[in-house]
């Protein structure tokens, strides 16, 4: 399958124009995407059994037409991020694009029940990569806040102080610490260039950095190593319990065990089991490339 969206996207309210009457890329998009009809449960049927017993391209690209009005509607969310709509659509379409390629119809639910996770999980790797050259949301709970911020409430109470005392709890952490977290991703980033007044830039006044050229070299490598060894451990483990590990340990918002019972159509203590076996395969896996 390619990696480029199709061209066409949702409802839009009224159309934004530019100073000649011209419409925007984006409301182009939106206008084309109403003209693509809604995919029914049996057309999705038919088109997803073409593309898993026959790996049909068409059946496949007809599934993404079909589903793009729900990548829309969950790109919108995240529009508060000020990235452009368009990206955060694209990315959206690239999650929709892999769900299909694992999707297993024979669960019985519906392929955005399925699909949203990847969706939102594109968007949030996307939001990431791109809010900020300096990298942020390194540990859980920087990534929960991040992954909170698409709820207008959370957004509320970081930018305007309203709940925030509410929010914090919800983190188990102070009003100050959720602030502190929340803003850094809510804060872009700002020239070093940029003049501050009486030709000052920002880069005149910053300390010097703790760590030598060539020491941040060795960690960038470090980290880059143990990201592999991870990724290898994890190609050691049976598909399932892959997609369980990375859905409940490895990305922004982690997913309950009881949604990945429905997805798996498996109970939720045969998720908690094959939880448990996987965590202790990885360890053992992890450990051994250690000695």
């Amino acid at each position: 399958m390619s990696d480029t969206p199709p061209s066409p996207v949702i409802k839009h309210g009224s159309l934004k124009r530019y100073e000649r009457g011209e419409l925007s890329p984006l409301d182009i998009w939106y206008r084309e995407l109403r003209r693509i009809p809604r995919m029914t449960r049996e057309e999705e049927i038919e088109f997803t059994r073409q593309w898993v017993e026959h790996r049909d391209l068409q059946a496949a690209q007809r599934l993404v037409m079909g589903n793009l009005h729900a990548v829309a509607a969950i790109a919108r969310e995240y529009r508060h991020f000020g990235l452009p709509e368009m990206d955060l659509i694209q990315e959206g379409t690239l999650g929709l694009m892999k769900a299909i390629q694992r999707f297993d119809p024979s669960r019985g639910f519906r392929l955005m029940t399925y699909a949203s996770w990847w969706v939102r999980a594109e968007i949030h790797d996307y939001i990431l990569r791109s809010w900020s050259i300096v990298k942020m949301g390194t540990n859980k709970l920087q990534r929960r806040i991040f992954a909170g911020l698409q709820k207008a409430r959370h957004a509320i109470a970081a930018i305007e102080g309203r709940l925030d005392e509410e929010i914090a709890n919800e983190y188990g952490i102070s009003n100050q610490e959720f602030h502190a977290i929340a803003n850094a991703f809510l804060q872009r980033d700002v020239s070093l260039d940029a003049d501050q007044g009486e030709g000052n830039t920002m880069i005149t006044a910053l300390p010097a950095p703790d760590a030598s050229p060539e020491e941040q070299v060795v960690e960038s490598d470090w980290n880059l190593h143990q990201h592999e060894r991870l990724e290898q451990a994890l190609q050691q483990l049976p598909e399932r319990d892959r997609l369980i590990i990375r859905r409940r340990h490895l990305l922004d918002e982690p997913a309950t065990l009881k949604e990945l019972a429905g997805e798996l159509g498996i109970s939720i203590e045969r998720v908690r089991q094959l939880e448990s076996r996987a965590m202790k395969r990885l360890k053992a896996s992890l450990v051994g490339a250690e000695g």
